[in-house]
């Protein structure tokens, strides 16, 4: 039970600090043109992709599974509810915006679906 916990909590950390911090604040750095904004998500993207690969090597599947479903999860309910129902923020504030949150929407999705699918399936081998 400990280990869901703090699986979903990963994701969701991942997903909430990093993109948040990647985007809004571009890591400290000012990011006004089209290749800057794109650098801070890339940069968010490989740190995202560095902590999911952690947690395969080093945990168990199931641990993976719960950081996929938990990022998965809140990039899909953080776009469609943050993003374009009460329109808090935008990924970027460039004209590419809508294209990175439909992708990452979509993105979201396949990664909750890849999660359970994975947890049901059985999947569960013991890492280290």
């Amino acid at each position: 039970m400990i280990s869901r916990v703090a699986s979903f909590l990963t994701g969701i950390f991942v997903m909430d600090f990093w993109f948040h911090q990647g985007q809004v604040h571009a890591f400290g750095f000012t990011a006004d043109t089209f290749w800057e904004r794109i650098g801070a998500l890339a940069l968010a993207g490989v740190v995202t992709l560095a902590v999911f690969w952690a947690s395969w090597v080093f945990f168990t599947r199931s641990f993976f599974n719960g950081v996929i479903f938990a990022a998965g999860f809140f990039a899909s309910v953080d776009m469609v509810i943050v993003h374009w129902l009460f329109g808090l923020h935008r990924i970027t504030y460039g004209a590419e915006a809508i294209y990175i949150e439909v992708f990452l929407l979509i993105l979201g999705i396949v990664m909750v679906v890849f999660a359970l699918r994975n947890e049901q399936g059985g999947t569960h081998n013991e890492a280290v």
